[in-house]
């Protein structure tokens, strides 16, 4: 596939960028990154995907907000998890697309399937990739929470952001977190998650202020009637040497969906879309039907 097409929309003010490969059909797959990545992360998988695939494909992946080229929320503004909502939805409405297909790794696993869930009737296949989800925690934990969160935002005012020489400085970093990480796309990942500041250093495009806990617990009960209203079929994919901790409720999720498959993908750890995009690729083209 050619490479991908920038494209902005508005949401409320804030700018959300996504990228976009292939041309407009029937239904997009969206794919929704992690934590602290970013829309260009994908280009491995897209790849593949492409040369696996009979059929002609639109895929669209967004940056998140305040991730990769979007905008940050700014003065007095702050990153709750609804937000993500409203942008996917906003992004929907924006590709007019009836139903789509959602893809989502790690925290845009967790924003996949609770759209699925507010929305069963426009999610036509759900991926849940290392997505089920963080650890649930309980209401006696939100008044903790509440007081880590205002210190934390607090204390941002005095924190230094991490700084780097180079690009090549910066994926030796990703390598040293993720030793599957090939040098050579480890370098792309830095240079598209990264821009220079006024000293001419490299940092990353993220806003900070998601180094923050989350005021909002993740609240396993809430979580489960999200996962009950999914209607479409769900794959679940870990990777075999993840260390993502282990979530003790993962079988009462489960259990919530009732049209799902699990598998697991050799040679990846958390980070399966980096690690193994070939396997990724191949689970997908199946289980889409692409």
């Amino acid at each position: 596939m050619q490479g991908p097409r920038d494209h902005t929309i508005d949401v409320r003010g804030l700018k959300i960028h996504y990228l976009e490969w292939g041309e407009r059909a029937k239904d997009p797959l969206i794919l929704i990154h992690g934590f602290l990545d970013h829309a260009r992360s994908w280009e491995p998988f897209v790849e593949c995907l492409g040369r696996k695939s009979n059929h002609p494909l639109w895929v669209v992946a967004p940056d998140c907000r305040g991730h990769g080229d979007s905008g940050w929320v700014g003065a007095g503004g702050y990153y709750h998890f609804p937000d993500y909502l409203l942008d996917l939805d906003s992004l929907i409405q924006t590709l007019g697309a009836s139903s789509v297909s959602l893809l989502g790794h790690s925290m845009g696993g967790t924003i996949s399937f609770v759209y699925a869930g507010t929305f069963p009737q426009r999610v036509r296949k759900l991926i849940l990739v290392e997505g089920m989800g963080p650890p649930g925690l309980s209401f006696a934990d939100a008044p903790i929470r509440t007081e880590r969160w205002i210190s934390e935002v607090h204390a941002l005012r005095d924190r230094k952001l991490a700084e780097y020489e180079s690009l090549e400085a910066a994926a030796r970093r990703l390598r040293r977190r993720n030793p599957r990480l090939k040098a050579e796309f480890a370098v792309k990942l830095a240079r598209w998650g990264m821009k220079q500041n006024e000293n001419g250093r490299w940092v990353w495009k993220f806003d900070p202020l998601h180094r923050t806990v989350a005021p909002q617990p993740f609240y396993l009960r809430q979580a489960l009637e999200f996962f009950r209203r999914i209607d479409c079929p769900v794959l679940i994919v870990r990777g075999k040497e993840s260390h993502q901790a282990t979530r003790p409720d993962m079988e009462e999720r489960l259990q919530a969906i009732a049209r799902r498959t699990s598998i697991e993908i050799e040679n990846a750890g958390h980070m399966i879309h980096h690690d193994n995009p070939e396997a990724l690729a191949r689970v997908a083209t199946e289980f889409l039907g692409l």
